[in-house]
């Protein structure tokens, strides 16, 4: 945040092309009347400036978005406001803000001009619509603040931005009613072996992640590491299924991914099957979840919605080969077939 008055070079132009002609008028009248003008002006222009100074630390703005998740195509409202403390003297604002969906990379820019009323500040409200799932975020680039004659400005920087979840359709409905019909090559629930000795702990042990619940936490473990640590549930019974999310350049096509991996994800759990799943995270690492419930399914999901980076077709397939060689897993498609059951 940048709290240094500058001088903005129209109104300082402005400015001095009216006081030129007064001190003109004066000259040539001798007019009492006009003196008492031109002090008055230069006055006015040492209140404005010190006002504007006096609030540089409390000029703040904030943007307030849903609380919760939205879906797709929806119309978001965002409200956008600027506060000053000042009762008797309001100011100019320049906005400059910006839309982004981290998921997809997409990012829009816009201005606004608004008059911060004496003690109320100013307001607006947009309406942002995400085509795409992903986390939509609002954040203000640029706001400069001028004072009542426009002739000194301050700017400021929003540090953090606000955002609101954009969630995927639920799509396990009719053409998906079965779970063998949406993976081609998944063996039936017969064919599917029990977990045996190689796949038999209780839990398995990670580091802890933004959206993990604190139940989970294994504290002796964490205060032993010096980080927090956390405790992934192994289900007993059926043999874990790997499912690997191939995200690629294209945001239709990733989209799409997410969709059929929320509605194929939620029908493995349905079944009792427990999914490990794999990802192309933001540096092009595979990066891995072990999921049991609902609401873990929807931690990661929100996790994968909430990164960006470049992503490359056909990269977490070669990871996945790369550095689990013996694993078989589903490859999660659109279309037709939500996965296909590639076999090691």
């Amino acid at each position: 945040m940048d709290k240094r008055l500058r001088l903005n070079g129209k109104g300082v132009i402005g400015f001095l092309a009216v006081f030129a002609v007064l001190v003109w008028m004066w000259s040539f009248f001798r007019s009492y009347l006009l003196f008492l003008v031109i002090l008055l002006i230069i006055t006015y222009v040492i209140v404005s400036a010190v006002s504007l100074w006096l609030v540089r630390d409390g000029i703040r703005t904030e943007i307030v978005l849903p609380y919760h998740r939205v879906g797709k195509n929806t119309d978001v409202p965002v409200d956008i406001r600027v506060l000053h403390p000042l009762r008797f003297f309001g100011f100019a604002i320049d906005l400059t803000y910006r839309f982004g969906n981290l998921f997809t990379g997409s990012m829009e820019e816009k201005k606004e001009k608004l008059w911060a009323a004496p003690g109320k500040g100013a307001s607006f409200r947009v309406l942002a619509n995400s085509r795409y799932a992903g986390r939509l975020t609002v954040w203000v680039e640029e706001c400069k603040v001028y004072d009542f004659l426009q002739i000194f400005y301050l700017t400021y920087r929003m540090e953090k931005d606000a955002g609101v979840l954009v969630w995927p359709v639920f799509s396990d409905g009719e053409e998906t009613e079965e779970l063998y019909e949406s993976v081609e090559g998944f063996p039936k629930e017969n064919e599917s072996r029990k977990r045996g000795t190689e796949y038999n702990p209780d839990y398995e042990v990670r580091e802890y992640v933004a959206g993990d619940e604190l139940k989970s936490i294994h504290w002796k473990l964490s205060a032993k590491q010096d980080k927090l640590m956390v405790r992934e549930r192994l289900a007993a019974g059926k043999e874990k299924i790997n499912v690997l999310l191939p995200l690629g350049e294209s945001p239709d096509e990733n989209d799409a991914l997410m969709e059929a991996l929320y509605g194929l994800c939620r029908l493995l759990l349905t079944k009792e099957y427990p999914v490990q799943l794999f990802w192309q995270g933001a540096v092009q690492a595979l990066c891995s979840r072990f999921i049991v419930e609902q609401g873990e399914l929807e931690n990661v999901l929100g996790e994968i919605l909430s990164t960006g980076g470049l992503r490359v077709s056909g990269a977490a397939e070669a990871q996945m080969a790369i550095e689990h060689p013996a694993e078989s897993y589903i490859l999660v498609k659109t279309g037709v077939w939500r996965g296909v059951y590639v076999i090691s």
